[in-house]
């Protein structure tokens, strides 16, 4: 397992807590991530797709694009590391992402969702960029 993290410096350090960057090789296939209270941007820097399973027993899963929103969650929510072995991201401090997301952390508590539902085209130009530019290569 590959896990970094940069936190930046003013302004930025105004809104965002830290970028990460994150790689996974293992036999394990899902791994649960636990609420942090505020947003996450997240970069699948491989395929173009993530995929959210609400909990560990079942096999039921939401897809999403490469690049998702994952709002404030009130508990854990599983995610599928065979398919996000690379991936980036971007943690906000609370309050944090509504000057970039224009979203309130209310309307997707407890939800995901594609961040070209937010920026559009843009999300996508971004998305395909981030895996022209791997960290990971």
């Amino acid at each position: 397992m590959f896990f970094r993290a940069y936190y930046p410096n003013a302004p930025i350090s105004d809104f965002v807590e830290n970028f990460w960057a994150y790689g996974f090789d293992s036999v394990c296939l899902r791994e649960r991530i636990f609420p942090s209270g505020t947003f996450e941007l997240v970069f699948n820097l491989r395929d173009d797709e993530i995929r959210i399973y609400k909990d560990a027993r079942s096999n039921g899963f939401q897809r999403y694009s490469g690049a998702v929103i994952s709002g404030p969650y009130a508990g854990p929510f599983i995610t599928d590391t065979a398919l996000e072995s690379c991936v980036i991201g971007v943690h906000f401090k609370p309050g944090g992402a509504f000057p970039f997301l224009g979203v309130d952390a209310d309307e997707l508590h407890d939800r995901d969702i594609d961040l070209g539902v937010i920026w559009g085209r843009a999300a996508i130009r971004l998305s395909s960029s981030t895996r022209s530019t791997s960290v990971f290569r």
